[in-house]
Formats: structure tokens, C-alpha cells, sequence
């Protein structure tokens, strides 16, 4: 007997071309229930089973509400980090024409970031922090990855609204940012996500990624 039917299959579609990114928010909270519902999806997600085993637990979930003292901290490490990706990255530039020719976009978003702070901030309704343990083999940016797209789906599932904060990748090795969270400097993947309810509901979705399909 298939374990689900081909309406189940329709609903899963509908919420896969219904996921977008909120870029303003309102000043309504998620519900605890709702936070714990999205946080259990990715909970759920698939993670590197050899790594796993070195430490328990492996995966952690951090929530931050609206007017915590720690967004503001938050925000003043993301800024100050990003400020040095982006110094390393013209230095980076200078011996790779690659980067140098194809990353004005990164270096627009780090540089904005680094002088404006994220664009959710300062007041996120709901910031959550992803965790996840590096481990010998490294594939925690596919189980951060995992985990977000999880959470994300979920959270389109609840009619709840998404951003992605990327730049949360590159806290790996920041002393700070690790002390806050009770982990140890570069043991510890991150990504992170604002939960909450768009500003405008009607906002337009992105455009999708341009895609071909090659059958060999």
C-alpha cells in the first residue's frame, strides 16, 4: 500500500511553488507552538551519520525573540564579520580574476551588511540559529542546508513567512559569536533563519532559477 495518496502528492507541490522570501516583516509574533513546530522539521532533516556519533547532541536550535538584548549583539558581530569577509575577499580578488569578474553581488551584499546590519534587523519578530557539528568529514553545509529547506516548507505549510540569513555562515570561527551560543570557536557549522508574519502578504515571489534538463 502506498504510504501516500496522490492528493497528499498535489498539497506537497503546492507548498514547494508557494515558498518565498519575506524581506519585511510586521510586528506579529509566531506563536511558542508555532516556533516549535518549524524547529521540529528540521529536526528532521537528513545529517552525516559518522559524524554524528562523536558528539551528542550534534544539533542545536537557538531562538531569539524581538527586543532581546542578544539581536542587538547579534547584529554588531554579523556586521563586524562581515566587514572582514569582505577584506579578505578583495584580497582573494587580486589573485583570481574568477571571483574578481563575477562577485560584485557578494561583494555588494557583505559590504551593505558590514554598514547596515542585516536587512531583518533591528527588530526580527524571531530569529532562529542553526547549529550543527563540523565533524572529520565537513558536510555540515549540507545538513544546515537540510535543515533550513525543511523549516522553510513547514513554515510556508503554516502560513508563517521565511528569510534566509546567510551570512550567519561565515560565524564559524568568529570567538564571540560561538561564546555567546555556549559553543566552542569552529567546532560548530551555522545558518539562521527570521520567522514571523510578512509586512505586506501579497509581496511577489522571487523569479525562479533558470533550469535545464539533460537526459543522458
Amino acid at each position: 500500500v502506498d504510504m501516500f495518496t496522490k492528493e497528499d502528492n498535489e498539497v506537497l507541490d503546492r507548498i514547494l511553488k508557494a515558498r518565498k522570501t519575506c524581506r519585511a516583516f510586521s510586528g506579529e509574533m509566531p506563536t511558542d507552538d508555532e516556533i516549535k513546530e518549524v524547529i521540529q522539521a528540521g529536526c528532521v532533516a537528513p545529517y552525516a551519520s559518522i559524524d554524528s556519533k562523536a558528539i551528542k547532541p550534534f544539533r542545536h536550535f537557538f531562538v531569539i525573540r524581538r527586543d532581546d538584548p542578544k539581536m542587538e549583539q547579534i547584529d554588531a558581530l554579523i556586521r563586524k564579520q562581515s566587514a572582514c569577509d569582505l577584506k579578505q575577499r578583495l584580497k582573494d580578488e587580486e589573485q583570481d580574476a574568477f571571483l574578481k569578474e563575477n562577485g560584485q553581488g557578494v561583494r555588494n551584499l557583505w559590504k551593505h551588511v558590514a554598514e547596515c546590519g542585516e536587512s531583518a534587523f533591528p527588530h526580527p519578530p524571531c530569529v532562529i540559529i542553526v547549529a550543527e557539528w563540523r565533524g572529520a568529514r565537513r558536510a555540515e553545509r549540507q545538513s544546515l542546508a537540510h535543515m533550513i529547506q525543511n523549516m522553510w516548507l513547514k513554515a510556508t505549510a503554516m502560513n508563517l513567512d521565511f528569510q534566509i540569513i546567510s551570512v550567519v555562515e561565515n560565524m564559524v570561527d568568529n570567538e564571540a559569536f560561538c561564546k555567546m551560543l555556549g559553543l566552542p570557536t569552529g567546532r560548530y557549522g551555522f545558518h539562521a533563519c527570521v520567522l514571523g508574519h510578512a509586512k505586506n502578504p501579497d509581496m511577489p515571489q522571487h523569479a525562479r532559477a533558470t533550469t535545464e534538463i539533460h537526459w543522458l
